[in-house]
């Protein structure tokens, strides 16, 4: 729908070009007017979308000046470029990293990254983030560092630069030193646009400001619009004044103002306002708001944060019952976090749906976490900081205390900028290997900790068998994340081979037809079978998926591929169709090792720590097939013990005339070139010995191993060993516990587990379906779902079953919009394709389960989310480039997408910071804590902090002026058992506090 601009509104959009600085306040329509302005631009100003440079300071706001670009230009919207300033600055020191003085390819240190490191630099964990913000002013504020963290900064530069990485705030001063110290490269850079536009321009920084200025320098039409008023992030170097510096810089005596507030109702924005008469005024301004409401703004006084609660459990409730709304339109906001945590919990208790919102990034999630935490070692093998943000996935914080303690031996004290480089993380995984020896080896621990060394040394290994990001990521996520688990892969060995089913073969040859001709997948009209379709080539990333409208069109139009009943043959068009994309998915991730070693040990004795080799042998496999062998007897140091003997057949007198180790190794490193080192179950006691007698030694430290067993206890319940598996693949094991017999025995076994391995991807892939999935089960005809069930000759009844009592749990799960989008789709056909959602609901097992599962976060739905969260930010098909380019390219978008700001929740009461909620709107507001101890704060009401002071009230305007209809301020005499303090806010707005629940 498309507004007429308010007068004040034209005037921004419609301003000549040059400098133009507009000051919005809050609700008055700033982003309209941005994207509004890029039109005119466009349209008017006949300026090339390309030539444009919109910048943004979160990734949802970039994210929205695209849609709605799209949706006035079409698909010239791609070409303006927008996204945030830290973003801008990475692309910038990629393009030109030598000349800003980096190595090539360096690494972005996200929040956990940075984290990591001031742990290594013994920072206790609570005081790690307000010690990364005195950093960051310290670099962009000048802020003066006492001689402690001045010290430790100095350690956290060292990390960072020995690793190649960066973290935020060097984005923007690298990247800004670039422009101010290279002329030419500033001009070429900002001879890229011809219109700079930033968003939210009270939080930028000094620094960011430079960069920006200087890039508008060579045309000046720099259009800044944003709001002294509501800037509230002073620790990342943000200033108010920043807006006063550009009016300066170019010479506006008036900025542009907005200033009708279309958000909040007259009661509401009036009692806002009044809390910032106090602060200077540093724009003449008369904002107003016209809408009224039946609500004065309510101020309530408590004794304690639990008759606090009470009140707001019972006012949201009546609230609720007497205006119908849904519970998205209720928000409680407060200063501290643990305020919501609480209140979180007596919502909770009382069967109020809500969420405790917290900006959540990428990395927080932890199927993502595991993924980008292994990326980090693949990367880097050598990065130590990497090593523990993975041991931290993989170990329970309990556990990780005690490995951590037990290596701390191994690790350095605090560095200073004159000590040597950080530490060698083969001293921490040594260290871990040695602790799990010393435990007992059927603890559940001691098995975690051998795990963690499997992990980690297979992890350097992938590089060598996967060519491109998405096979990667798909082997990494192959693997047991915590409580996530792929509920496909779990039970892979019941499900069909996709690859064995005609049908879905056929199916996915014509749909791959129909992507390289860019033609339309039409869903021919099923009976509400067809919405569930869609649905799912929807969340497979397919683009030509016409809606519903388009399905009734006459079939075998030109540029179409239609699909009907009769494509699904015996399995049904669900299941074939699944399994379908399946096959097509699985084309992309099913890389193999090209060339590999093989190897195993025979030894004096069974003691890792102190035995010697006897035999050693190795094949070397190109495309599947041996083609050299390497084969040495080896003379110990030490005596033969009869129990090996027994196992391996050899005596001292066999290996007499032997050569020494020390003369092989040569021979047997120059085999094994640049070659991956293959051993089963090697980790435990083949590679360390190897290891340890080849230390020191040329060669040694550039092995790169891969240890099969996790693949087979992956792949199959049955024994591990190497002679079983042997068998089982009808292998000839020849002699058994002859080095060179078991390393051709090995790479036979391989080729088999690599190609179980890929029949497993292919029944494991597009688990984020299985939504769609189980919504299609659920829409297949009464009777059609019935002869599947009954008849166990038809092919894939039994998988059918399978499949939907595990995809109905997902379709009516916290984290699916299948329902919804049916419900959607169903009305925007006149209601009459397909049953009833409540009917859906039901077939798929009743609306007390749905009520169950979306009660309560579930690890195991999360799974799908994540994964497709993670998909949606993996290139496909993979540009140009290396392996390493396309990690760091992942790496890059996570670490920055700390700037992905607040999701709320639309069918729960929303429980936000007042700091996260910069753009959003509810009907009803509640903020918690308005007492001088909160807002602004102890310290600074008992200090009289001025400028913190100005900024709390600056933090209560924006949280006041989320709402449109209904405000409530509450206080407490004591809170958590403390005093709570006055509340001089409340004052300043001539509100009186009514007293709730006092004597």
């Amino acid at each position: 729908m498309d507004f007429d601009p308010l007068p004040q509104q034209r005037l921004a959009i419609e301003a000549p070009l040059g400098p133009v600085l507009v000051v919005a306040g809050p609700g008055a329509g700033k982003t309209f007017c941005l994207i509004a302005r890029i039109n005119h631009l466009i349209n008017t100003r006949g300026l090339a979308p390309e030539r444009i440079c919109a910048v943004t300071f979160t990734n949802r706001a970039a994210e929205e000046i695209a849609v709605r670009l799209e949706h006035t230009l079409g698909d010239r919207a791609e070409g303006v470029t927008r996204g945030t300033i830290h973003a801008l600055c990475l692309a910038l020191l990629r393009e030109h990293a030598e000349v800003a003085g980096l190595r090539k390819g360096f690494g972005v240190a996200d929040e956990q990254y940075q984290k990591v490191i001031l742990g290594r630099l013994h920072v206790p964990l609570e005081q790690r983030g307000s010690l990364l913000n005195r950093f960051s002013r310290h670099r962009v504020q000048d802020y003066r560092l006492t001689d402690d963290d001045a010290r430790l900064y100095r350690e956290y530069a060292v990390w960072l630069a020995h690793r190649n990485m960066l973290d935020f705030d060097d984005l923007v001063v690298k990247a800004e030193e670039l422009v101010r110290t290279h002329g030419d490269i500033a001009d070429a850079i900002a001879a890229r646009w011809d219109y700079l536009l930033v968003d939210e321009f009270q939080d930028v920084n000094a620094v960011q400001y430079d960069l920006l200025k200087r890039l508008a320098a060579p045309h000046g039409n720099f259009f800044a619009v944003g709001d002294d008023e509501q800037s509230i992030f002073t620790w990342t170097g943000a200033d108010p004044y920043v807006l006063v510096r550009f009016s300066r810089d170019y010479e506006i005596d008036r900025p542009i103002v907005l200033d009708k507030n279309c958000r909040c109702s007259r009661q509401i924005f009036e009692t806002a306002r009044r809390v910032l008469a106090q602060n200077p005024q540093l724009f003449e301004k008369q904002l107003s708001a016209e809408q009224e409401s039946a609500y004065e703004v309510g101020a309530f006084a408590f004794r304690d944060e639990e008759e606090e609660a009470a009140w707001l459990l019972e006012d949201i409730l009546a609230d609720r019952a007497a205006s119908g709304l849904g519970w998205g339109d209720y928000a409680i906001l407060y200063r501290r976090h643990k305020v919501g945590e609480y209140l979180e919990g007596r919502l909770v208790r009382a069967g109020i749906p809500c969420r405790l919102a917290r900006g959540r990034s990428l990395v927080e999630d932890d199927v993502i976490k595991y993924v980008i935490a292994a990326l980090g070692i693949v990367r880097d093998p050598g990065d130590p900081v990497a090593l523990e943000a993975f041991a931290r996935c993989v170990l329970s914080p309990h556990f990780l205390q005690e490995v951590e303690a037990a290596t701390s031996a191994a690790r350095p004290g605090p560095l200073s900028a004159s000590k040597a480089s950080p530490p060698d993380p083969g001293d921490f995984l040594a260290a871990i290997r040695a602790l799990a020896r010393r435990r007992p080896a059927q603890d559940p621990d001691t098995k975690k900790l051998w795990r963690l060394v499997f992990q980690v040394e297979n992890l350097r290994a992938l590089t060598r068998s996967h060519r491109a990001l998405v096979p990667l990521v798909d082997e990494i996520l192959s693997q047991s994340v915590g409580p996530y688990r792929n509920a496909l892969e779990e039970r892979h060995d019941e499900l069909t081979d996709p690859a064995a089913i005609p049908e879905a073969v056929r199916l996915a040859e014509r749909l791959a037809a129909a992507i390289a001709a860019e033609q339309e997948i039409v869903i021919a009209p099923q009976g509400g079978l067809e919405i569930a379709l869609r649905g799912m080539l929807a969340a497979a990333r397919f683009r030509h998926v016409p809606s519903s409208s388009a399905t009734r069109r006459e079939v075998k139009e030109v540029g179409e591929v239609v699909i009907g009943a009769q494509d699904g043959g015996p399995h049904g068009l669900p299941l074939t169709l699944f399994k379908a994309l399946q096959n097509l998915h699985s084309l992309e991730i099913l890389d193999t090792l090209p060339r590999y070693v093989t190897f195993d040990l025979e030894t004096t004795d069974k003691d890792v720590e102190v035995c010697e080799v006897v035999e050693v042998g190795a094949v070397r496999v190109v495309g599947g097939e041996i083609v050299d062998r390497f084969h040495s007897l080896v003379r110990p140091y030490r005596p033969i013990t009869p129990g090996a003997t027994k196992v391996h057949g050899y005596t001292d007198g066999d290996v007499r005339n032997a050569r020494p180790f020390a003369e092989v190794w040569p021979e047997f490193r120059a085999f094994i070139g640049d070659d991956v080192l293959i051993a089963h179950n090697g980790q435990h006691f083949d590679i360390p010995v190897l290891r340890r007698l080849a230390a020191g030694r040329e060669g040694v430290d550039t092995l790169v191993f891969y240890d099969t067993l996790p693949l087979v206890r992956s792949l199959s319940r049955d024994s591990a060993k190497l002679e079983d598996l042997a068998l089982r693949f009808g292998i000839d094991a020849g002699r058994a516990h002859h080095a060179l017999d078991d390393a051709v025995t090995l790479a036979r076994v391989y080729r088999e587990l690599e190609r179980l391995r890929a029949v497993r991807a292919r029944k494991a892939v597009l688990v984020n379906l299985l939504d769609y999935l189980g919504l299609a089960f659920a829409l297949e005809s009464e009777r059609e779902r019935g002869a599947l069930k009954e008849s166990l000759t038809v092919p894939g009844s039994r998988e059918q079953e399978i499949l939907f009592k595990v995809a109905k749990f997902y379709t009516l799960g916290r984290y699916s919009d299948a329902l919804a989008f049916y419900e959607m789709e169903r009305e925007r056909s006149g209601g009459d394709s397909g049953p009833s959602v409540d009917e859906v609901i039901r077939r798929l097992g009743g609306r007390a389960l749905m009520t169950r599962l979306r009660a309560e976060p579930d690890p195991a739905q999360r799974y799908p989310a994540a994964v497709a969260r993670l998909r949606a930010l993996i290139d496909e098909p993979a540009p140009a480039g290396t392996l390493k380019e396309s990690i760091d390219r992942l790496l890059d978008r996570v670490a920055l997408s700390t700037s992905e700001g607040i999701e709320v929740a639309p069918d729960r009461v929303n429980l936000l910071t007042l700091h996260s909620t910069k753009g959003l709107e509810f009907s009803r507001v509640y903020i918690v804590g308005v007492e001088d101890y909160q807002i602004p704060g102890l310290r600074e009401a008992k200090e009289n902090r001025q400028a913190e002071i100005q900024e709390a009230r600056r933090l209560l305007y924006v949280g006041m002026t989320r709402t449109r209809e209904r405000l409530v301020l509450t206080r407490v005499e004591r809170r958590f058992g403390m005093e709570a303090g006055g509340s001089s806010f409340l004052e300043e707005m001539g509100l009186q506090a009514d007293a709730v629940g006092a004597e």
